[in-house]
């Protein structure tokens, strides 16, 4: 099976190439200075050069607040591209897979989101995704969308992924309070997004682990395990801050956003891993 991986430069995209290449897939590693995912026709010609036999977009902006600044650039990259990929994708016979978020919905259901729940996003990013959610289907029926949440991995520059390095060196660490979501070491978000792929599914499933989570409990999970293995952690306060007084995090966000994983792992035939055995995986990689 030959994938080609868009976005390869960027945190899943690294670990979905280096996990494809574990099951001994041939690999097509793209990142943006490689290939520009919204270049017009930039689907057609990459499909007739490399021939693969499926297509994951991993290529996102991460940044809601670049999002807010550029509407017109997250409307491309979340919405357009993928589009044209699902859409070139179904004339050449080639499987897509396009991943989304959790910041598709507004935060104000009391249980787990299911696949099927309707968007209702609070923000650029989250409209963006959502439409782009919507065309890629209609564009290409076939195609798969893999919502994920919450990610962390080594090399990361989302803040879950940093945090356990500011905890070893800070003594009082500040984090946003009044959130409750799904979370995902990038190394279990790639085998769950590539046993999808060898199961041929499509339609909309989530690939986060297993159990829900706030940034507090991931860092005092983190302090502990880190203090088991004999680590000399600097921190001695985790603080919650209200969103909204944290600095980078102007956007609203969901406050409740746990995605539900019955369907995903019914279709993979495995249980997903807890986000603790996640992090723990995770503090292994980095050595802490």
């Amino acid at each position: 099976m030959k994938v080609l991986i868009l976005g390869a430069g960027g945190l899943t995209g690294r670990y979905l190439a280096k996990e494809a290449k574990r099951r001994g897939m041939e690999v097509v590693a793209l990142a943006h200075g490689d290939l520009d995912v919204t270049r017009p026709d930039g689907a057609r010609d990459a499909l007739a050069k490399w021939k693969p036999d499926w297509v994951i977009n991993s290529a996102s902006w991460t940044s809601l607040e670049k999002c807010e600044e550029d509407p017109a650039g997250s409307k491309k990259i979340h919405a357009e591209a993928p589009r044209e990929w699902a859409k070139e994708c179904g004339k050449a016979q080639v499987r897509f897979v396009h991943l989304g978020t959790d910041y598709i919905f507004d935060g104000t259901k009391k249980t787990a989101y299911l696949p099927g729940d309707a968007p209702s996003p609070l923000s650029r990013y989250g409209r963006d995704k959502a439409a782009g959610e919507k065309q890629v289907l209609l564009a290409n029926p076939q195609a798969l969308i893999v919502r994920l949440a919450w990610v962390f991995g080594h090399g990361g520059a989302t803040f879950m992924s940093k945090l356990p390095a500011i905890l070893m060196e800070k003594e009082v660490v500040e984090l946003a309070g009044g959130r409750v979501g799904s979370c995902t070491y990038a190394g279990e978000a790639a085998r769950i997004i590539l046993d999808l792929v060898e199961k041929k599914a499509h339609g909309i499933t989530h690939g986060v682990q297993a159990g829900q989570t706030t940034w507090k409990e991931f860092a005092m999970k983190a302090v502990e395990r880190m203090r088991e293995k004999g680590k000399k952690v600097g921190c001695r306060e985790i603080r919650e801050v209200p969103m909204e007084q944290m600095a980078g995090l102007k956007t609203p966000r969901p406050a409740f956003s746990p995605l539900e994983i019955g369907e995903t792992e019914t279709i993979i035939g495995r249980k997903i891993p807890s986000w603790e055995k996640g992090l723990a995986e995770y503090l292994d990689e980095i050595g802490l």
